[in-house]
């Protein structure tokens, strides 16, 4: 992890030394369940991450409306990934030498973001990137590795887990000290309650009243801190899973409602 981040840190300290390549970001097409006002915002998205990057000085598709003309946006906006001539007049006109595109469909319930980087000069697309969840923000989550396999360009290093594992871990502990120290009380409470039912038989063997008003209020409070422990253990459980980042791993499958019938989608 900590090799990975130097590297990426490395490359760009690198790159911002020299002249960066200059990569052009064209605006999402909205496929089948997305409208073009969704389209937008995702690819601004998209533009602010391969920024933040540094690995490219990035063309926003706002840019290529100013450089280009109305015709002109018309003629070559249009073009696919299959018009390879096509993109590489593209950019060509742009100065750019890569070109990123990409579409966002919806499938059944969920969301699918496809992305590509193509070489202009090599006239072949360097890296594809395929992302598909639930809801559009957990599709936004998953913008940085995706950016990165789009552009060919080093991983971002996995969020840190020593939080929501510290968390579920002293969260684990209080919540087990609580169930012991718990459940000692109620056994103390119970040899209590078996003293004084011999008592009612064996009035001798019985202590003063006091020194039982003083056993039953130390196990009342003992039972209180072992509520307490239990609860706030839970808590601190609850707040770790929730803060747990999702397993970022490149196979994923899900069932999604397609017409009548179920479908299977997933990205490798």
């Amino acid at each position: 992890m900590l090799a990975s981040s130097l590297l990426a840190g490395a490359a760009a300290l690198l790159l911002t030394q020299a002249e960066r390549p200059k990569l052009a970001v064209l605006e999402l097409s909205a496929g089948a369940g997305v409208e073009s006002a969704t389209t937008g915002p995702f690819t601004d998205a998209i533009t602010a991450e391969v920024q933040a990057r540094g690995f490219f000085d990035v063309i926003s598709s706002r840019d290529i409306q100013a450089l280009l003309g109305v015709e002109r946006q018309r003629q070559l906006l249009g073009c696919s990934e299959d018009s390879r001539s096509c993109m590489a007049e593209l950019s060509g006109a742009l100065g750019a030498r890569f070109v990123l595109t990409g579409s966002l469909a919806k499938l059944g319930d969920a969301f699918q973001l496809t992305l590509s980087t193509l070489d202009s000069q090599k006239v072949q697309p360097i890296g594809r990137a395929t992302r598909i969840a639930k809801d559009l923000e957990a599709l936004r989550a998953t913008l940085p590795s995706a950016v990165a396999e789009a552009t060919a360009t080093p991983l971002p290093p996995p969020p840190s887990r020593a939080l929501p594992i510290s968390l579920i871990a002293t969260g684990s502990a209080a919540a087990l000290f609580g169930v012991v120290w718990g459940a000692l009380a109620l056994t103390q409470q119970a040899q209590l309650a078996a003293t004084l039912d011999a008592g009612a038989s064996q009035p001798g063997v019985l202590g003063t009243r006091a020194s039982y008003e003083q056993q039953v209020a130390a196990l009342n409070t003992q039972k209180w801190v072992a509520l307490a422990s239990l609860l706030t253990g839970a808590a601190l459980v609850t707040t770790g899973l929730v803060l747990l980042p999702p397993d970022d791993g490149r196979a994923a499958l899900s069932l999604v409602p397609f017409g009548a019938g179920l479908g299977l989608v997933g990205r490798w």
